[in-house]
Parts: structure tokens; sequence; C-alpha cells
């Protein structure tokens, strides 16, 4: 491989409800060549001169047509990929988070490239055929997605 190849730069959404669906996230498989049948988050390339945060937001709304409009940097992954996850591939994928209060305009906008768009519990994501940046991330026992939400009270519940 020429050494003038670089990585690419991926943005995955944390969608978080916790008023409907505590310890869950949202997630789609994978209709695609590159990593097929696997879950992962919405998500996609960040485009040049793009905001971590505008990516996001775009993709969000491209993906599950949801819109939300405050993120936050929780995590991040580099993963290389191998022939058989459809590379050879190096990917730097940062995870956004984002709480919503409202899905009543989910809706998966690109069929072609994934299947609806459901909401499952973060641990049982464990057991799950996962997109390489979630299984990554799903698997680092220091990372939660939900140590900052917090209740009705203002009490963290997590």
């Amino acid at each position: 491989m020429s050494l003038s190849v670089r990585p690419l730069v991926g943005i995955a959404v944390l969608v978080v409800y916790p008023d409907c669906y505590p310890d869950c996230v949202l997630v789609s498989q994978r209709l695609s060549s590159h990593g097929d049948g696997c879950y992962q988050l919405p998500g996609g390339h960040l485009e040049y001169e793009e905001s971590f945060e505008e990516c996001a937001q775009r993709e969000l709304k491209e993906e599950t047509n949801l819109n939300s409009s405050s993120f936050k940097l929780v995590h991040i992954t580099n993963t290389i990929f191998s022939e058989e996850d459809g590379g050879p591939k190096h990917y730097v994928t940062l995870f956004m988070k984002t709480i919503i209060h409202d899905d009543s305009s989910l809706k998966c906008m690109e069929p072609q490239k994934s299947s609806n768009w459901i909401w499952l519990k973060w641990n049982d994501l464990k057991t799950m055929k996962l997109f390489a940046p979630l299984q990554q991330t799903v698997q680092n026992s220091n990372f939660n997605p939900f140590h900052d939400i917090q209740n009705e009270n203002n009490e963290k519940i997590y």
C-alpha cells in the first residue's frame, strides 16, 4: 500500500432517548459489502470543512430523519479493516452522542444502505454482530454512553 494513503474520518452518532428507551441506542443493520449484516449507528464520512457536530447533525437527518442540534464527542476508535471486512481500509471514528426527546419522525431514509432503525439495549449489543468501530466501543469496558443521563430530579442515574 502506498504511503500516501491516509486514514478516513468517520462520524458515528450515539442516539439515546432515555425518556422512552432507557439504556438503549438507535441501530440498524448495514446492507452494503463493507460490514454487510452488521449493526451500526447512524453516521458517515466527515466532509471537507465540516465540523464534527455538523457532520453528526447531517448524517442523523440523512439516515434517520431525526433532528438534533446538540452533540458531544464521547469516544474515538482507530480501526483497520481487513479484506474480509471490506478493506483494506483505515478509519478513525468519532462517536458523537445526542439525547433526543421525540422520535416520531424516525424513518429509514436510505433503505438501500440499511434496515429499519430500532432501539436496542446497549448491553445486548455485546452478543450481536456489529460494525467494527461499534464493536470496539461496545467491548470497551470503560465506556458507558449513559453515564451523564439524569432523571426528572436532575440526578445522575448511571
